[in-house]
Order: structure tokens, then sequence, then C-alpha cells
């Protein structure tokens, strides 16, 4: 009696070992069923929780979440867009390492494609990080959920060139917005709207170098670590306002589109934003869909253009449609005016320096044209194709106007007309429906304590004094400076200079305007400036140069580039024309144009490159070095100086090249010359 006694009790023992282990990883064989809310996974800390979640009455996803927030918060899920029936599913792992996710039918619904003959003893374990592991023989990772994220990125968890964070509403679904590394390696928001992909941070007007971006890194590699600093492989850092050890914090694509990071504060358990890619939301591309228009009032809010309408109220993304049919004829249709007002990208093309009615006539004898942004202070023409990114804000500036096609016969009223209110910190960036943060409202601390607005005004008269004392002195010292500059004729650059200059008359500016007639009488130009005839008081006739304001760094850059494209091709520019009259800026310019037209359609005709390589090459050569080289020596040759690279980074792309493929197709060609 008692050794059955024993036995039962040991049976029973072993039992609920086995229960409370469920909890802690999922052995082979085993599964966790929906039914069962007591079936899942906590991580070592009890930070995280993997299991079924409940999107709706009918509907789970098997998903990890934070356990200490006051509301679940989704960080990762198998399969968001196909949720599983709240009877009946599972999740089964297999001894291969394989695990599934089943439907109540058992269709398999997700699984994480593993199938190791020999994985040994395998277990599924939810780690402190928030990663759930698949482990094999030796503990050895067979899959992890940190290769495959959604929305979120947490501490530790990288993000590399296959995988990108994906926008979800509160049921999960995936929206429109993306994160994730661009063509050139560099790590980016994408709004993929209407099955095109747009780039709208960081600002796509800007180029890579004032970024402060590396392109064409080799390693493609981004993580946020557990003190809150972010750094990529392409040089995208950002550091949380809270920044040091021991917070709960995650990096998240917000539905809205924003990249938000937060923090979580432990005493309410609710979430802060920290950092985020845009304070002022209505920057986000495509936030109030086509046709609508972001404005601040003073929070931000989506609204229509005159003679549009919602499409759905309770989805502002997915923008207005008009309310009447918009005719090709030029006789039926007029233009409403929006100041203040753009719809940033689906340029038809751009005119500079026109008139407004020049753009209206352009736009209005264009059917597939559905508005036009117009600048008058300089004349600058936007036709657009489509209505989307619309945005209102004051600082766009007094000059920057659109004007929208709606049929003649409507009657647009200056209330229909979208406004921006101005705004301030109090209402800063807060515009999510999706998520709750708080952001520290200076305003109203300063007004919790009137004696310490005494002191405020009082430190700040003082300052303001301060300022004013330097000023002064600075701006004097500006003066002397260039009087002594004008008493010695001119600045010496070196030893020697101002004894030479002591043989020649120095002009003013005044008066070499006056010798010239306002360098009204062009000889020539050159590299550096333009060439004027000029008279002298004693009619003696002068050449002078009016020299560019020329960055010399930038015009080694330039010659570089030349330089580069030429050893690309094979042959020196001035011999690629036959034509002795035709200078060598024009076939520069030529090839140039050329080049990038290919780098555009680079994924559609990638064998280009091969007919613009030195032939003597015989095609042996890395094609993705051979293009990255081409497309910097095309950076180097741009006509607006501001936007080539500097030499140091042209040096930091040569050395990445390298790091690209193994071979140096530089090398190679100089080889062939040799």
């Amino acid at each position: 009696m008692n050794e059955s006694l024993a036995s039962l009790l040991l049976l029973t023992l072993i039992h609920l070992l086995s229960l409370v282990s469920a909890y802690d990883f999922l052995s082979a064989g085993s599964s966790l069923s929906v039914e069962h809310s007591s079936d899942v996974l906590h991580s070592p800390d009890g930070t995280f929780t993997c299991g079924f979640y409940s999107i709706s009455p009918n509907a789970s996803t098997f998903s990890i979440w934070f356990s200490r927030s006051s509301k679940r918060t989704i960080i990762w899920s198998a399969n968001p867009l196909h949720p599983v029936y709240t009877w009946g599913s599972r999740v089964e792992l297999d001894v291969d390492g394989s695990m599934v996710l089943k439907d109540y039918n058992g269709q398999i619904v997700w699984t994480n494609n593993v199938s190791a003959s020999d994985a040994g003893h395998v277990q599924a374990q939810l780690l402190g990080t928030g990663n759930l592991v698949v482990k094999g023989k030796d503990s050895a990772i067979l899959w992890q959920s940190f290769d495959s994220p959604t929305d979120t990125l947490l501490p530790t968890q990288r993000i590399t060139a296959p995988t990108k964070l994906v926008s979800t509403n509160r049921l999960l679904v995936p929206g429109h917005y993306s994160f994730h590394f661009d063509d050139q390696y560099l790590l980016s928001l994408f709004d993929d709207e209407k099955n095109i992909s747009f780039i709208y941070w960081p600002n796509p007007s800007r180029t890579i170098w004032e970024k402060l971006r590396v392109p064409f890194n080799s390693s493609t590699s981004g993580a946020l670590d557990t003190w809150g600093h972010f750094l990529g492989s392409d040089n995208a850092t950002f550091t949380a306002a809270d920044w040091g050890p021991g917070i709960t914090r995650r990096l998240t694509l917000d539905y809205d589109g924003n990249l938000r990071l937060y923090s979580l504060n432990m005493e309410d358990r609710t979430w802060s934003v920290t950092w985020m890619a845009f304070p002022q939301l209505c920057k986000v591309r495509g936030l109030c869909g086509e046709n609508g228009i972001c404005v601040y009032t003073p929070v931000p809010a989506c609204a229509c253009a005159p003679g549009f309408e919602v499409i759905d109220p309770s989805e502002q993304s997915k923008g207005c449609r008009p309310k009447t049919n918009i005719s090709c004829d030029a006789q039926m249709v007029k233009f409403a005016k929006l100041p203040h007002t753009d719809f940033f990208g689906y340029d038809m093309t751009a005119h500079h320096f026109v008139s407004l009615d020049f753009c209206k006539n352009k736009c209005l004898h264009d059917c597939n044209c559905k508005g036009f942004a117009y600048w008058e202070g300089t004349g600058d023409c936007y036709p657009k194709s489509v209505l989307l990114g619309g945005v209102t804000l004051h600082n766009l500036g007094s000059t920057g106007t659109m004007y929208i096609k709606i049929p003649k016969g409507l009657e647009v009223l200056e209330a229909s007309i979208p406004q921006s209110q101005p705004f301030g910190p109090k209402y800063g960036p807060d515009c999510s429906t999706t998520n709750k943060y708080f952001i520290a409202d200076f305003l109203d601390m300063l007004k919790r304590d009137q004696s310490e607005s005494k002191y405020l005004y009082f430190y700040g008269f003082l300052s303001a004094i301060f300022l004013a004392e330097l000023m002064f002195v600075v701006l004097g010292w500006f003066i002397l400076r260039r009087e002594c500059r004008e008493l010695r004729g001119v600045w010496p650059a070196e030893p020697g200079y101002e004894m030479i200059t002591n043989h020649f008359r120095r002009y003013t500016y005044r008066e070499l305007v006056s010798v010239t007639r306002k360098f009204k009488d062009e000889l020539g130009r050159g590299a550096s400036g333009i060439v004027y005839k000029g008279v002298l008081k004693d009619n003696r006739a002068v050449a002078v140069k009016k020299l560019a304001e020329i960055n010399q760094t930038k015009v080694d850059v330039y010659s570089f580039g030349v330089v580069l494209l030429e050893l690309l091709l094979g042959a020196r520019v001035s011999n690629m024309e036959n034509n002795e009259d035709v200078e060598a800026e024009m076939v520069l310019g030529r090839v140039s144009r050329l080049v990038k037209e290919k780098l555009q359609l680079d994924d559609i005709e990638p064998s280009w490159i091969a007919d613009f390589v030195d032939a003597r090459l015989n095609g042996e050569f890395n094609n993705l070095q051979a293009r990255t080289m081409m497309r910097l020596a095309i950076s180097c040759m741009e006509e607006d100086r501001d936007r080539r690279p500097t030499m140091e980074n042209v040096v930091q792309i040569l050395v990445l090249v390298e790091d690209v493929s193994g071979t140096n197709v530089m090398a190679k060609a100089a080889e062939k010359h040799c």
C-alpha cells in the first residue's frame, strides 16, 4: 500500500513539474492551445510573454507581447494577416525543430521552415531579450523570431538587409509604411502606396552627404542597444531622451508612418516617447491619403481639398475623392487656390522663372494634371499628376501656393480651404491614434510657480544685455578687420606677396564696376570666371576677370569625377566627339545625363553597364563595383557644387567599394591601359 502511494505521489510530482516547465520552454512533441490562457511561455524575468493574443472574439494570433505594460503591447506575430480561430487552434513543436501554427481545421497558417534531421534535443524558449528561439543539439539556435521582425525592434535585435519593419494597426493588419535598407544600403522610411515606394525619411531632397550617411556599406545592419542608442552601418544614429541603463524600450514603426522610440514607465506602466523621426507629424508622407491635406488645428488633422470629400471617416489615411467628375475640357474647369500648401512628389515636370499664367495654361491643357504648386518668389512651377502627401504649414513660406483643378461651376467658400494654426511645444507632435505617450509641457511648467517666473524674467533680461554686448564686440571686430585689410590693400597669402602688390594699382569693386560699365562687354569665359572688357580713366584698355565663388575642394572633386569616368570608359572625353567645334564640357554633360538615365533603370536593365565599361576588359569586371564607381563619378560631376561629395566622402566610398567584392575594378583598368 505504501509503495503504491509513493508511486502515485511520484507520478503526480512529475506531472506537476512538466506543467511548470511548459511555462519556461516548449519541448519537442508539445503544443500550446488557443483555448487555454495558461498555455504561454514566459521570459526568465517575466518581461515578455508568448502565446495566443485575441484581436477579436473569434480571431487570435500567435504573438509575443510585453507583460508589464498596462495594455498588451505586441512586438511580434506569426503571419498576422491570417489570424486563427479561437477554438481548436494550436502551435506545435516537432522533433525536427519545426514550429507550426495550425488553424482549427488543421490548416497550416505559419511555420518557421526548419527541418533538421540531427536536431537532437529540441525545445522552444522565450529569452529575456524578447527573442523566441528554437534550440537544437548543443543549444544551437535553429530559428529565432529576431530574424523576422514585424513592426517593432527590441534592444540587441538587429535589422539587416533582408529584414524590415512594417507598420500595423491595432488589429495587426500591415500598413503601407516600412523601415529597411534602400538600394544604396541606407536605412530609410518608405511609403509603399500605389505599388510605388517613396523614401520620406531621411529627407529625400538632401544629398547623401547632407544626411551624414555612408552609402554602399558592406555590413548593412543596425541595432538599438540597452541604453537607448541606435547605430546603423550607414551611420544612421539617434539616442533616447532618457538615455541610460535599466529601462525597458522598443523601437516601433507606428501605423501613422512615424518611427518612434518608446520607454516603459514602471510606475503607471505606460509608454513614453523618447525619440521620433518626425516631431511634426504632417511631414510624414501620405498621412492623409490621396487628395487629403494634413493641417494643424493646432493638433494634426486631415482635411480634404475643395471639391473633395472623405472616403472613410473612420480611416482618414484612405484620403478623399472628387464630389463630381472633373472634365478634361479646359473651358469646364478652374483652379482653387490653397495658400501655404504643397503636395510632395508626383511632379510631372518642373518649370523655373515662369509666370503664374504660364503655369496655369500648362496644367489646364493637360488632362493628367490634377493641379500645380507655384512659388512666386522664384517662379517655380510643379504640375502634379497625383495629389498625395498634402500639407499646409505656415513655415512653408508666403510664396508657396497650391492650385487644384475643380469644376468651373463649383463655388469655393473660404471656410472650405484648409488652414493650419500656429502651434507650440504644448501641442507638440502627439497625433497617434494607436499609441499614447506624454511629452513635457514647458509652458505649463513655467506656470506652476509664479515666483520662479520672476527669476526667469530677471535672468532673461541679464542674458539679453550680455548677448547685445557680445554682438557689438563681434561686429566691431569684423569692422576693424575689414578696415585693416583695406589699409594694407590685400591680405597676404604667402611671404613676398605684399612686396609684389606694391608695384600694382589696387582697384575697388566700385571702380571696377565703373571701368567695365557694370560688367557689360564679355570677352570670354574660363573655368574660374568671366573676363570683361574695361577702359581706365587714361583710356587704357584692360581685361577684368570676375572670379566665381569656387570651392577648390569641389573643383578637385569634379576633376576626379572626370578622370574616374574616363578610366571606366577607357577613353578621353575629348576623343569621343568627332566634331572639333563641340566643347569637352558639352560632351561630358551628354555622357553624364546618359549614365544618370541608365542608373535609374538599373533594376530593369542591369546589363547596360557592359556597354559603358572599357571594351578592352572583355567583360572581366565586377558589375556591382563598376556601377558603384560609375555612380560615384556622376555624383562628383554634379553641376551644383553643393551636391558634390567631398574628397573625404570619395575616399570612404573607394575604400567601401573594396569591401563589396574581392576585386578592384580600377586596378584592372589601370593594367589594361598599361
